[in-house]
């Protein structure tokens, strides 16, 4: 096949990838970050009616003990409260979370003792995704509703219609559970003149269910038996429960029936209107943006159509698309921006817009095949793998820049254009080649890691990756071709090389000239460029805390309220004056605000009509609108891009263990008040109760009148639970559905009420419960935390705005010794969760990863170069990239925060690629020099002189690349900041120092004795003629 017929082949297909990779970009799932998965399993368990204490002992306990022998389990946290628990099962990263799962629901089912009347516990698996809110909405109306309104509209209408909706893995309505049960509440006074006791009425209500027997043969025929005791709820009442003295005993003689929500509802407004609230939890690897776009669309048809007749609406409360959105902007701005920077520099070198139009086609042919690579491994478009492209350009644009580069020196040389390709491409094959290899193997250890956090890079390795490959194909295969094309018909007009590069190298190459500086430089060089980096390296941190143009309030009760008190002490009051503040001129302006209340904290948030308004906003809110609320703290927060996608991120969660939970809760308040006086800019708040705040009515039984009467504790228990939140009493099918049947007396109106209830006895008669049990009122904590089968208290603390976790995390560790030091109590000891544990876990891992990358990076100069002396030169070039990119952060942190976190630290994992490949151009060329005879000097002088335009090219064009990265300052913009502030650092430090450092260290004796067998041979005629 003739060679024209190949290029345009070649052309042909590089136009067809274009076009392919311009389609399915526009068919990439959008998302903020590429999926995390956790491996940890939650365990939710209901028991309604139940208080905290008898859950742990009757359901919790059990299942931790049965739990106990999973294989790999590291930790059990599990959070018991009043009806329900919930328990976190969490995993090394490396094991199987689906067996997991599975074995988990076996276990499950062993429990021993597990009461009929308990559900098995719902268990979430966080491995896929699950942990993360795709959004939350609200339902309401701007006229009173009642809960079964709201009830019938979620499940007859909404539901089903999310329920279509791709991308929606379920409802998450446990603020306002939809769930109802059906209460058969009794009147105790009436009972007592018919003299009926609970368990008379419990027998009558039990079973009422249709059943059915096995066949009846009469004559030919089988006919199959059903016996009929289900009743509907009006017929229910007509049940008869006894007879007394002739007189028949219904039902709704003596009782009521009511279906009524089977929790107690928070309280929830949009725009100061009552609201339902609920959020939608995403399937695993969700379109984040094309699910919100059509959940809106849906809303919009339920609020014109659906929603009217009821004279309601819904609205995503919380809607992440924009923030989402803008961040995908900035990525997409900043990407075309550093492509033209780019172009403006190659343009300086090359002032040949044919050289520059070749260089640049590798860009979307690149891009494209990233693109078709990502859709093929089902990747996302999220700020991370667009910040890989982002950082790709310039990485890309190396190999291109060298082949072009190459190309048109000898076209310098005024050789023909084919031939000039042909020796171009050639010459600089191998080195591209290996550069790349090594560029792409330095991502294998991040592949490797298996933190929650480091999962963030898989998506920026994979990007890179892809980029740098798809970079080779297309320098040397489409570029020469589109050369071939651009070039062979015109009269190329080269400019002659500048007479001041003789001078630049000459400057560049006096440290090899020079004894004494020489030596200098090598001797204070690499001990200054490590000790500048350890000075000027920020405090290490998870994650960056991007924030959002929204602004949240969190008002936290000193005792727990009554879902009504919470209402009208709280919610009313703030929501009144925020009505009257939004009638005054200098009264921040904001579109939507919403809130919600639970026992023991409502929530605010707001969104600004303008950004930047987080300081008005807080004083506004602290001076205003949070003041005077009586047993309350409130803290005002910006809000957090990644707090939905990674929830506690920057969270430490301190645990106490040891000793009783008296003396834990009491060595708690000490310390909670230490740290808060220790760290006021601080959130520091109770993670578990640390005081008993929740009342309580304790029934002490008359053993022996108990006794005397014929009952047991068990039976008189079971009667005051029927009189108080209800006995009970098996399923009832109603409306479609079977309903749990409770047998419950009314309520009380005190507890001397309570107490001269008479109750009936068989064989005894009426019976004063105060004859029966001693009562005495206490205090007990809302809530009781387990870790790993230990009575547990624990404090949250959450660093100042801009602290980096890692030196917050020392600073905490140093007050808490000091206050164990003062408490003296040496039986409790505490550890720590969340991000001091991750930041910890991640740490260790990164070290290995350095320590791998090093090695890899090594023994492939090693293969390349074929000599450990040079590759040991080329190692010794990457302290100086490191002081640049540690400068860099340290100046960036001076103007606005910038901590050392996650991402950043990945920065210098690809710095170590970038200035790899320019060493290995640079030694490359000298080791080839010294194989053909010429002194140490020379080889230097030549490599210099052949590859400095070239590395300052692809230096210059990775830094212009990274520059709009670094310097946008939108919300949203931290989080590749860092990362791109080490790049530009790293390599405009490479940039000015590396080719004096480089000719110091190849000047020495050592680099001399490379060996002809271990270098690279070129024709001796080319080094004459580039010399």
């Amino acid at each position: 096949m003739k060679l024209k017929q190949i290029n345009a082949i070649v052309q042909v297909l590089a136009l067809a990838c274009i076009i392919v990779g311009a389609y399915q970009a526009t068919t990439l799932k959008n998302a903020l970050l590429p999926p995390i998965k956790k491996p940890m399993l939650v365990l939710y368990t209901s028991w309604q009616g139940k208080g905290a204490e008898e859950i742990e002992q009757t359901l919790i306990a059990p299942l931790e003990q049965q739990l106990k022998t999973l294989d790999g389990l590291m930790r059990i946290k599990s959070s018991v409260g009043a009806g329900n628990a919930a328990t976190k099962l969490y995993f090394p990263h490396d094991i199987d979370m689906d067996k997991t799962y599975l074995e988990v629901l076996s276990q499950i089912n062993q429990v021993p003792n597990w009461p009929a009347q308990v559900a098995p516990p719902r268990v979430v698996n966080q491995s896929s995704g699950a942990n993360i809110t795709l959004a939350s909405a609200m339902l309401f109306s701007s006229e009173e509703k009642s809960k079964d309104e709201y009830i019938k509209v979620m499940k007859g209408i909404v539901e089903p219609q999310l329920a279509k909706v791709a991308g929606i893995s379920r409802l998450e309505k446990a603020f306002n559970n939809t769930e109802q049960r059906i209460d058969i509440t009794f009147d105790p006074d009436t009972l007592a003149q018919y003299e009926l006791s609970t368990d008379e009425v419990a027998y009558a209500l039990r079973n009422l269910k249709d059943q059915s027997g096995n066949q009846l043969t009469i004559g030919s025929r089988n006919y199959n038996l059903h016996f009929k005791g289900q009743l509907t709820l009006n017929e229910l009442q007509d049940l008869i429960i006894t007879v007394r003295n002739g007189h028949v005993v219904r039902l709704a003689e003596i009782a009521t029936i009511s279906v009524t929500p089977r929790d107690k509802w928070g309280y929830a407004s949009f725009k100061g209107d009552r609201a339902y609230y609920f959020s939608m939890d995403p399937t695993a690897n969700v379109d984040a943006m094309a699910t919100i776009s059509e959940i809106k669309q849906v809303f919009k048809n339920l609020n014109e159509h659906a929603l009217k007749p009821y004279n309601m609406q819904i609205s995503l409360s919380r809607d992440d698309s924009k923030s989402i959105q803008q961040a995908l902007d900035q990525v997409y701005g900043n990407l075309v921006l550093g492509i033209f920077l780019a172009c403006a520099l190659l343009f300086f070198f090359f002032r040949n817009m044919k050289a520059i139009s070749i260089i640049f086609f590798a860009v979307p042919v690149c891009l494209a095949l990233v693109i078709i690579g990502m859709k093929l491994g089902n990747y996302s478009l999220n700020v991370i793998s667009l910040a890989g492209m982002a950082l790709s350009i310039g990485l890309l644009l190396d190999a291109a820049i060298i082949v072009i580069d190459n190309i048109f020196r000898h076209l310098r040389q005024n050789i023909a254009v084919g031939e000039a390709i042909n020796k171009g491409v050639k010459e600089v094959s191998g080195a591209i080649i290996s550069s790349t290899l090594s560029s792409i193997i330095i991502f294998i250890p991040i592949i490797m890691m298996k933190s929650s956090e480091a999962q963030l890079f898989i998506d920026l390795a994979f990007t890179i990756s892809s980029a740098l490959m798809a970079s080779v194909v297309v320098a040397l295969v489409v570029l020469p071709a589109a050369a071939r094309k651009l070039l062979s018909n015109d009269k190329i007009v080269i400019e002659e090389e500048k007479t001041q590069d003789s001078k630049w190298v000459n400057r560049f190459t006096a440290p090899a000239r020079s004894r004494w500086l020489k030596y200098a430089l090598l001797a204070f060089g690499l001990p200054f460029a490590l000790a500048i980096s350890y000075w000027a390296a920020p405090s290490f941190d998870v994650l960056p805390s991007p924030n959002q143009n929204n602004v949240n309030a969190m008002i936290l009760f000193n005792e727990p309220l009554s879902h009504e008190a919470a209402e009208q002490r709280i919610a009313k009051r703030v929501y009144s004056r925020i009505e009257a503040a939004r009638q005054l001129p200098n009264t921040p302006k904001f579109e939507v605000y919403g809130m919600f209340c639970n026992t023991g904290v409502c929530q605010l948030y707001f969104y600004p009509e303008e950004e930047g308004k987080f300081n008005e906003f807080r004083a506004w809110l602290k001076e205003d609108i949070l003041t005077d609320l009586p047993g309350t703290v409130s803290y005002v927060m910006p809000g957090k891009l990644l707090n939905f996608a990674l929830p506690d991120n920057r969270v430490i969660e301190l645990h106490l263990k040891g000793d009783t939970l008296p003396e834990l809760q009491k060595a708690g308040r000490g310390l909670l008040t230490h740290l808060q006086e220790a760290f006021p800019d601080a959130k520091v708040t109770e993670d578990s109760p640390l005081y008993n705040r929740v009342s309580r009515i304790e029934f002490s039984p008359n053993r022996e009148q108990l006794v005397h009467l014929g009952l047991t504790p068990a039976k008189l228990n079971e009667k005051l639970v029927a009189l108080t939140d209800g006995l009970y009493l098996g399923h009832l099918y109603a409306q479609g559905n079977a309903l749990p049947l409770y047998l419950k007396g009314q309520e009380a109106s005190s507890i001397d009420t309570l107490m001269n209830t008479e109750i009936a006895i068989a064989g005894v008669g009426l019976v004063p419960l105060h004859q029966l049990a001693e009562v005495e009122m206490s205090l007990a904590p809302s809530e009781l935390l387990r870790v790993d089968g230990e009575a547990t208290v624990a404090l949250e603390i959450e660093p100042p705005e801009g602290a980096a976790i890692g030196e917050f995390l020392e600073q905490v560790k140093h007050e808490i010794a000091a206050y164990i030091d003062a408490y003296g109590n040496e039986q409790i000891y505490f550890g720590y969760m969340g991000s001091a544990d991750n930041l910890s876990e991640f740490l260790q891992e990164f070290l290995n990863l350095l320590a791998v990358s090093v090695v890899i990076l090594t023994v492939l100069m090693w293969m390349t170069l074929k000599s450990w002396r040079l590759a040991f030169a080329v190692i010794l070039s990457l302290p100086l990239a490191v002081m640049g990119g540690m400068l860099n952060l340290y100046l960036i942190d001076s103007i606005d925060s910038q901590n050392l976190d996650v991402i950043t630290m990945i920065g210098f994992i690809i710095l170590l690629g970038l200035v790899i490949n320019n060493a290995i151009l640079l030694v490359s060329q000298f080791q080839t020099g010294i194989s053909n005879g010429l002194s140490q000097l020379e080889a230097i002088k030549l490599a210099i002189k052949i590859r400095r335009r070239p590395i300052y090219m692809s230096t210059g064009t990775s830094i212009l690349g990274m520059l709009p990265l670094m310097l946008n300052p939108a919300d949203g913009a931290e989080i590749y900041r860092g990362l791109a502030a080490v790049i530009v650092g790293g390599m405009s430090m490479s940039a000015l120092l590396s080719l004096s450092f480089m000719s110091a260290l190849l000047s020495i004796g050592y680099f001399a004795k490379t060996s002809k067998e271990e270098a690279l041979n070129i024709n001796n005629s080319e080094v004459n003629q580039a010399t």
